[in-house]
């Protein structure tokens, strides 16, 4: 899952944010440099992450995309489910998505921890990123900001026509996954 979903996900289960956040960038083994409230956010995000990559939803997905994006499509399926959490957030949350963005960046800010490999400073602006998934402009971003960090070339930022193509095919598998992933992290334990 991707963002806005880890978050969510965060949220349900009341474990740390900042740790979803360092679950894509804090690898190998966990020693003390974080709190076990950050710990147990990183293996949290790794544990949504190795789910939802077998659940059959997102196999079923990541089928849909033809060469060159095949390569890539864990990661489209990922930030597509992110589109649809984000257009169907209503039917998930009573805050609107623009507020639960809001206060998500201030509680990753917050529960930074300086251990981190990166200043907490990077994550001004998340509520704007987060907010804007629900738009093609927003998940534009999304996959220019992916396609960056990917070492090699990629055809990661033109995937917007494909994803907006597949759009009913991602809010047609959502409710399970999540719902799955809702589950999972209610029940996980260290």
């Amino acid at each position: 899952m991707n963002l806005l979903a880890h978050f969510y996900l965060a949220q349900c289960s009341g474990t740390s944010y900042a740790g979803q956040v360092l679950g894509d960038v804090v690898k190998g083994r966990l020693d003390d440099r974080y709190s076990a409230a950050i710990s147990q956010g990183i293996r949290l995000h790794r544990h949504i992450d190795r789910f939802s990559d077998d659940h059959a939803n997102h196999l079923a997905l990541r089928n849909r995309f033809e060469p060159p994006l095949r390569r890539y499509a864990g990661i489209l399926v990922d930030i597509g489910f992110d589109f649809s959490l984000a257009r169907a957030w209503p039917a998930y949350s009573d805050q609107s998505l623009a507020t639960f963005a809001s206060q998500t960046e201030q509680r990753v800010r917050a529960e930074w921890p300086d251990a981190a490999p990166f200043d907490n400073s990077r994550m001004q602006g998340l509520a704007g990123i987060l907010a804007g998934y629900d738009k093609p402009e927003g998940l534009q971003r999304a996959l220019d900001s992916v396609a960056r960090r990917l070492r090699r070339a990629n055809p990661v930022s033109d995937a917007l026509p494909e994803l907006l193509m597949q759009r009913d095919a991602f809010d047609d598998a959502l409710p399970a996954l999540l719902s799955d992933l809702e589950h999972l992290v209610m029940t996980h334990t260290d």
